[in-house]
C-alpha cells in the first residue's frame, strides 16, 4: 500500500506530522518533512494551517458546512482540548445565537486561525480538563454534552444568562458542577436550571 493510500485508511479527516510519522513508520524527522513537502508540492495532501494537513483541499465553505470537520480541526489544533462553551451550547440548543468562532477549552488560552475561521480556546484548570465526565464523542472529536457545556460556561463566565438549561439531565448536571469545586458555580447552575424549568412549565 502506498503512503497516500495509507492516509485514506485513517479515521481522521485531518492529521499532523506526528500522525504521519506513526502511520509511515518514520523516526527521521528531516526525511519525514521532506516527504510531506513533496506530497504538498504535488497536491496529494494539503495544508490547513501550520502543522495540520488534510487529504482534501477544503475551502472555507467546506469547513463552514461541516460541523464535525470543524470539531476535528479544533481538537487537533490544540492537544487535550475539547469543544465546549458557546459552540457546544448552540449544538445542544441551549442558546440560539450564531457564532463565527469555534469555542473549546484547553490548558491554555489561545486563538488559532484556519482559512479565516477563528478557533478560540479558553483556559480551564487541569482537574476539569482531564475529567471526561459529560464529554461525548462526535465522530473523531471530543465535545462537551449539554451538562458539561453549561458547567464550563458558568465556571468561566459566572455572570452569563442561559435560557434553556432545563435541557440538561439534573443528576448528571449535579455531578458535573461538583468538578469545579466552587459553591458559586453550583448555586448559579442550580438557579438557572430551576428558572428554566419553571419557565417551560408555564408554556
Amino acid at each position: 500500500m502506498n503512503r497516500i493510500a495509507q492516509i485514506q485508511t485513517l479515521d481522521k479527516k485531518v492529521f499532523t506530522a506526528q500522525d504521519l510519522a506513526v502511520l509511515w513508520g518514520y523516526s527521521d524527522e528531516l526525511k519525514l518533512f521532506e516527504l510531506i513537502k513533496y506530497y504538498l508540492k504535488t497536491k496529494q495532501i494539503f495544508t490547513l494551517t501550520r502543522g495540520l494537513y488534510s487529504s482534501l483541499n477544503y475551502s472555507v465553505e467546506d469547513l463552514r458546512g461541516n460541523a464535525n470537520l470543524l470539531y476535528e480541526i479544533a481538537n487537533r489544533l490544540v492537544p487535550n482540548s475539547y469543544i465546549s462553551l458557546w459552540t457546544a451550547l448552540k449544538r445542544e440548543g441551549v442558546i440560539f445565537q450564531y457564532y463565527n468562532e469555534i469555542y473549546s477549552v484547553a490548558e491554555r488560552g489561545v486563538v488559532r486561525q484556519v482559512k479565516g475561521i477563528n478557533f478560540v480556546y479558553k483556559k480551564i484548570k487541569d482537574s476539569v480538563l482531564m475529567n471526561d465526565l459529560g464529554i461525548v464523542k462526535v465522530g473523531q472529536s471530543r465535545v462537551a454534552g449539554v451538562e458539561r457545556a453549561i458547567g464550563d460556561t458558568i465556571y468561566l463566565f459566572p455572570s452569563v444568562k442561559l435560557e434553556h438549561t432545563s435541557l440538561a439531565k439534573k443528576k448528571l448536571l449535579d455531578k458535573v458542577v461538583r468538578m469545579y469545586d466552587k459553591k458559586v458555580v453550583r448555586a448559579k447552575v442550580g438557579q438557572l436550571w430551576e428558572e428554566s424549568n419553571a419557565k417551560h412549565s408555564e408554556t
